[in-house]
């Protein structure tokens, strides 16, 4: 299923939109988010909730009783769980004609309008960088140890941060607890992202990291530290290195790969070892 859930990413990329459980996801969001309170408390408090709604949601998705479809079924979930192509069409659209202000607009949520051309460069490798836990190593950790329903959790919490987890205005406490949970959820897979940027580096990419900046996982001081690559988001870190340029988003697209290659038979290998367990206990 792995396999073939990585494949179809590889060929297809995303699933229609209407047709995507994280959509599905989103418009519940939508939907609830609309209920208000005006004590901070209650707002906390409903935010927990609504995100346990969610995923609870995404949980029954693999349940679906759908005879003998469901193997298709749990097939199109990982895949729609992952995404490797859409991310690295995504930074290629940015640098297609040059460095495309309007394009780095639709991946970042930072204000691209007075951005420099080298911070808009940086802005599309950050993503890159970050989308590499976030897009595949954490669902691919997830389902290696839990199987689907670990998947359908974790991306239901994910959403729910992506949409949430703002420090602004009502999402301060609206969308704390998803945030919390969601940087919970991305601790171990994030610190484990690292060793595949050690090892294409051929040296310790997470030297110094702690040093640099502080971020969740460090994906984006590691991309930093292998591509030799100033990363900076204005007012929040800056990371040393030559200046961001379309010939670094580049290089980013290219670790991606690599690095996305490293994460698939890692996780597949460990999946595997998984299910003989299993198996083998059974017996």
């Amino acid at each position: 299923m792995l396999l073939i859930a990585v494949l179809l990413d590889i060929v297809v990329g995303e699933p229609p939109l209407l047709l995507h459980p994280v959509y599905w996801m989103g418009r519940i969001v939508t939907v609830l988010e609309r209920v208000r309170f005006s004590s901070a408390v209650l707002e906390f408090v409903y935010g927990a909730l609504f995100t346990v709604a969610v995923a609870a949601f995404a949980l029954l998705l693999p349940y679906l009783p759908l005879s003998w479809f469901t193997a298709l079924w749990h097939c199109y979930l990982l895949f729609s769980s992952i995404s490797v192509k859409s991310m690295v069409e995504h930074a290629e659209r940015c640098i297609r004609n040059g460095i495309d202000r309007e394009a780095v607009q639709m991946i970042v949520s930072r204000d691209t309008s007075k951005l420099s051309d080298e911070q808009l460069c940086s802005a599309v490798i950050e993503s890159v960088a970050e989308n590499y836990v976030d897009g595949l190593v954490s669902p691919l950790f997830y389902f290696s140890l839990l199987g689907l329903p670990g998947v359908m959790f974790y991306k239901a919490v994910n959403t729910c941060d992506a949409m949430m987890g703002y420090r602004t205005g009502r999402y301060e406490y609206f969308g704390k607890f998803a945030a919390r949970l969601d940087d919970v959820l991305n601790y171990i897979p994030s610190r484990l992202s690292l060793l595949f940027f050690e090892i294409l580096k051929r040296g310790s990419a997470g030297y110094g990291l702690r040093k640099k900046v502080k971020l969740n996982g460090c994906t984006i001081a590691a991309m930093s530290h292998l591509l030799g690559v100033k990363l900076e988001k204005p007012g929040k870190y800056s990371l040393p290195g030559r200046n961001a340029d379309v010939g670094a988003v580049e290089e980013s697209i290219r670790a991606f790969k690599l690095l996305s290659l490293m994460a698939v038979a890692t996780f597949a290998t460990i999946t595997a070892f998984r299910i003989i367990l299993l198996a083998h206990l059974q017996f």
